[in-house]
């Protein structure tokens, strides 16, 4: 195949569409290490206004991913007005997109594989292309190029990715309906942190001496449920580690939460946790690899995925294809 592509999330997922309207020969291929969901699963989806044309644009020629225009009011420390506001934004529906991502890809003729990437092997004398060996296969899958669009797992593939590419535990609340329905309703109900305090979390990563964290408070429905609230913790080094505490991290997450919204403190739900990949310095990995053999890139790392990733996808895309000819 011309391109390997190895992440099924967002990252790798909008980029194989890209890559399949520019006529290249496309696989996706599952790139967690322990099958864990892509963390785009759990995301909150929101979108900067500018960069909604990027959405309609992937659904103009690729049918509903889950886009829709929203508005929502600010939350937490620094929303003007006490957050009472409205703000224009748009959304992506995590849960829309995920099922609908797959037909499209299909759609595009892009291969998907489930089939987990174990290695990746460079090219050589006697072969001149990338080699993948897979899980569940005896043979070596072979691509002219390969993206690297795995997040958090990248570097368990390519353990010389540059050392600002590094992860977090991301956790957020999955809300059970109650009888008598939510307490929050109306097209305003949607309610976005005025500043993601995890940000300046990342900044300070390469000088952490010990696990840190930090709750972004958020509220916005997620099919039958909602979802609330995102923790976010980080560790020296450039491994994720072994998962959070769970019952501690839903812990602090509610308690973080209750001042805002009490309901929140005992509202039946059930905490979800995930390996994030992000850049310290906020600039995303998009591009070949810095001291790899020709042919692998990178697309990870992203600080607002669902804003960033349709926009740089193309770019990325078109560079592909012209190192490909």
């Amino acid at each position: 195949m011309d391109v390997a592509v190895i992440g099924a999330g967002l990252a790798g997922g909008v980029l194989a569409l890209e890559l399949a309207r520019l006529g290249l020969t496309v696989r996706v291929l599952d790139g967690s290490g322990a099958g864990q969901p892509a963390a785009s699963q759990w995301s909150y989806g929101a979108i900067a206004p500018f960069a909604g044309a990027a959405w309609a644009r992937l659904q103009r020629r690729h049918g509903d991913l889950g886009w829709r225009r929203r508005w929502f009011r600010p939350w937490g420390a620094g929303a003007a007005l006490g957050g009472r506001l409205p703000l224009p934004c748009s959304r992506v529906l995590a849960e829309r997109f995920r099922q609908q991502l797959p037909l499209a890809l299909a759609r595009a003729g892009v291969q998907c594989r489930e089939d987990r990437v174990l290695a990746l092997l460079p090219p050589t004398g006697e072969h001149p292309g990338w080699r993948l060996r897979l899980a569940a296969m005896v043979d070596l899958l072979e691509a002219r190029q390969v993206v690297l669009a795995a997040g958090a797992f990248s570097r368990d593939l390519w353990p010389q990715l540059p050392e600002r590419l590094r992860v977090s535990w991301a956790g957020v609340l999955l809300l059970e309906p109650q009888q008598g329905g939510w307490p929050w309703a109306g097209p305003l109900a949607m309610r976005l942190p005025a500043r993601f305090q995890r940000l300046a979390l990342e900044a300070g990563a390469p000088a952490l001496r010990q696990e840190a964290w930090q709750v972004d408070p958020g509220l916005l429905p997620w099919g039958e449920h909602w979802l609330a609230g995102q923790i976010s913790l980080v560790r020296p080094g450039l491994a994720a580690g072994a998962p959070p505490d769970a019952a501690l991290q839903e812990h602090r997450l509610r308690q973080a939460l209750a001042p805002l919204l009490p309901a929140l403190l005992h509202w039946p739900g059930r905490f979800q946790q995930v390996p994030v990949s992000f850049c310290s310095d906020g600039q995303a990995l998009v591009g070949a690899v810095d001291g790899a053999p020709p042919g692998l890139w990178a697309f990870a790392g992203f600080r607002a995925a669902f804003t960033a990733v349709p926009q740089l996808a193309p770019a990325l895309a078109r560079a592909v294809q012209a190192a490909g000819g």
